[in-house]
């Protein structure tokens, strides 16, 4: 959403292939590897004392009947126990030692946490967990030790960031950076004994954060998966915005931007939702998801301008605080493309990255302004007047510039501001469909009700089409001629309903191409929608809105044919 300047990046996108969602560009001796189940995950036999592996190792004892025969501390006790029942685990005959990783006490037992080690190199995987009251009774057990491991040497032929090169080849992941340092490891999940590199790598370009075993001599890939985990999380946004929810104007009941500061007003506004699929990872939650990822690349960045990270899944804050405006962004896109892929059925999503739609909240050096590049797919908003990302119709505007870009596959026109009218649509129609606003209101045709129509800017309205007509009088810049797209799609919007005009914008500009003008994306949505199987009122609403209230005069299809499945049935 551009208010001072004309700034649209546009350039060549490229798909990129997907992995289970996750745009791996896999060479074939890694694609084996892909599904291969966890250790202990197969062949278990469950009985009242426990699970046990198919070669009658135990993985997890339920009710061990021991004490430890002196109390002392919870790591001499658990000690104690792993000693006396070696075999049962499975351990009593392998090179390995144990190394103490964690202690954690719960009052009433603790938890102590082994390694097994070889020549004081750790074994991957092999966490032994021992529950131990204070009083010396074992309690619990789950066992991740693996029992068939041979002495090797543990001095590698090749140093990581040798091996590293041919990982992430493998991967297809050349921007990969390391989130972890490389540590050097025992594999011994499968036979022979392997010395090994393990790095955890994530490439801006693909989505997931990836744990990688590579053969420390040969750089063969062993092992890997993915340690990003989806989890649901909460938070305090404006849906769509605050002066909407209250159905006020600027500057009545305290609802004014006054420098990013919180008033009662403002704070009575927000509103408790879920955030859907977010990630935890490395003991913090992130606000990356399926379908859009906070990112901090644009100034001004780090410190608070960063994308929030905190230890529990409640990111709810006011929005006085730089972390309130990752999540309410994160809340809006995740919503909006959810809707339009998964309940209007329309694949559109990112053409250049997989893994969500990139954001960043705190852009544009805190100026004025917000936009969305389709180099790069990605979202920025500044922060001048009222914080952009604080309004839907903004955060929904560019979004909606996106839409554009990627349903054409990097075909997005602006001509006669086509693109400009596409945001400004989806984000009224968003706002529309919030039940807020009524027809009567000034403010149902209102662009940017948050952060226009005030003393920073007048923002943009979507009754355009009253007083003006097309070709010759809908204004000379794009963001004014947008306007006139935007409502004459609108006025069918109220004819039809919202669902059937989204889908009705996206399948028709998906038909269009780089120059396309209004008319000819008129055109290509009535024509969609015919062939879509829309019913001839339908038709007869596009062809009313697009003839009767503006002036595109395109050719409406015959209305007494009947479509299936988008053909003809004579």
């Amino acid at each position: 959403m551009i208010k001072s300047s004309n700034f649209l990046v546009v350039a060549i996108a490229i798909a990129v292939g997907g992995f289970g969602g996750s745009a791996l560009a896999l060479q074939p001796a890694v694609q084996s590897l892909q599904n291969k189940p966890a250790f202990n995950a197969l062949a278990a036999v469950e009985t009242a004392e426990g699970r046990f592996a198919a070669d009658g190792r135990a993985t997890a004892l339920y009710q061990p009947a021991f004490r430890a025969s002196v109390r002392g501390s919870a790591e001499s006790m658990a000690r104690e126990f792993m000693s006396a029942r070696a075999d049962q685990l499975g351990i009593a005959n392998t090179p390995t030692a144990l190394a103490t990783t964690y202690q954690r006490n719960d009052g009433g037992f603790a938890v102590v946490r082994f390694q097994q080690t070889l020549d004081g190199v750790p074994v991957y995987g092999s966490d032994i967990a021992v529950s131990v009251k204070p009083d010396g009774e074992v309690i619990f057990v789950s066992s991740e030790a693996r029992p068939s491991i041979n002495a090797i040497p543990i001095r590698p032929a090749r140093g990581f960031a040798d091996v590293r090169k041919q990982v992430v080849e493998a991967f297809g992941m050349p921007a990969a950076r390391d989130v972890l340092e490389p540590k050097l490891m025992i594999y011994a999940d499968a036979q022979p004994t392997h010395l090994a590199w393990v790095y955890v790598v994530r490439d801006p370009q693909k989505a997931g954060e990836w744990e990688i075993v590579a053969d420390a001599n040969s750089g063969a890939i062993l092992d890997y998966r993915n340690t990003e985990y989806y989890v649901d999380g909460t938070a305090k946004v404006f849906d769509p915005d605050p002066l909407t929810t209250a159905t006020a104007s600027y500057g009545s009941g305290g609802l004014t931007d006054t420098a990013d500061a919180d008033s009662a007003g403002l704070t009575g506004q927000l509103i408790n939702v879920t955030l859907r699929d977010i990630t935890q990872s490395g003991g913090i939650f992130k606000l990356e998801g399926p379908w859009a990822r906070c990112q901090d690349w644009a100034a001004p960045t780090g410190g608070v301008n960063d994308c929030p990270t905190p230890a529990t899944s409640d990111f709810s804050t006011t929005r006085a605080d730089q972390k309130f405006e990752g999540p309410n962004v994160y809340f809006l896109i995740d919503k909006q493309m959810r809707y339009l892929n998964q309940t209007l059925g329309v694949n559109v999503v990112p053409n250049s990255v997989a893994g969500g739609v990139r954001f960043d909240p705190h852009g544009f050096n805190g100026d004025d302004n917000s936009s969305f590049s389709s180099g790069s797919d990605q979202l920025q908003f500044g922060e001048g007047g009222v914080d952009d990302a604080e309004d839907a119709d903004v955060v929904l505007h560019e979004l909606g510039h996106g839409l554009h870009d990627w349903i054409t596959n990097g075909g997005l026109s602006q001509t006669e501001g086509l693109s400009e009218g596409v945001g400004d649509y989806f984000a009224n129609s968003y706002n529309r469909s919030t039940g807020h606003w009524m027809p009567a209101d000034p403010q149902w045709f209102w662009m940017f009700h948050w952060d226009g129509h005030n003393e920073y800017w007048s923002g943009r309205v979507t009754n355009w089409n009253i007083g003006h007509t097309y070709p010759g009088n809908i204004g000379s810049a794009i963001h004014t001629q947008g306007q006139y797209w935007a409502s004459c799609n609108l006025i069918a919007w109220v004819a039809i309903g919202r669902d059937a005009m989204d889908k009705a914008m996206l399948l028709g500009l998906g038909m269009t191409s780089g120059s396309a003008s209004q008319k000819v994306a008129a055109q290509a949505i009535i024509n969609s929608a015919a062939a879509s199987g829309y019913t001839p009122t339908q038709i007869n609403a596009l062809g009313s809105a697009y003839n009767t209230s503006c002036s595109y005069n395109v050719t409406v299809p015959a209305t007494d044919l009947i479509f299936a499945n988008g053909f003809e049935i004579n």
